[in-house]
């Protein structure tokens, strides 16, 4: 039997067991755009650069950290939105991500720049926040 008419019988099975609609189905599915990160530490700072391809407006992103996570948001642009589309792979639309960063760190002096395509987040590290005992009374 020829590839292509092996091809052809697994499409039909695939469609039979999976439904006409699988693949477009699992298209709606498909999970928004998570950008990829990278953490590095020094002594004194965690650095976190993040893939954002295509962001053209800087104030459209957002940062926060809780202190031991830095969350993004943000939106990429989609330029020919009022063109048919046969090919589409690069990421558009709003994200988010919460990128976790292996030490406790300050916003005080944290800073950020936005370079070819990638952010550059600099976060000074602090020590561990130290826990406290809470004594629970009676009535």
């Amino acid at each position: 039997m020829e590839s292509g008419s092996q091809w052809k019988k697994w499409a039909q099975l695939a469609s039979w067991f999976l439904g006409e609609d699988f693949w477009s189905d699992m298209e709606e599915e498909a999970p928004e755009y998570v950008p990829k990160a990278d953490v590095y530490h020094t002594q004194s700072e965690v650095i976190v650069l993040v893939d954002l391809p295509g962001v053209e407006d800087i104030n459209q992103l957002q940062l926060r950290t809780d202190g031991q996570h830095l969350m993004i948001r943000g939106k990429i642009p989609s330029r020919y939105d009022q063109l048919d589309v046969s090919v589409s792979e690069r990421p558009k639309g709003e994200f988010q991500r919460s990128i976790p960063l292996g030490a406790w760190v300050t916003r005080r002096q944290a800073s950020a720049r936005y370079r070819r395509g990638v952010l550059e987040v600099r976060l000074p590290k602090v020590p561990e926040p130290k826990t406290a005992k809470i004594r629970v009374r009676d009535g």
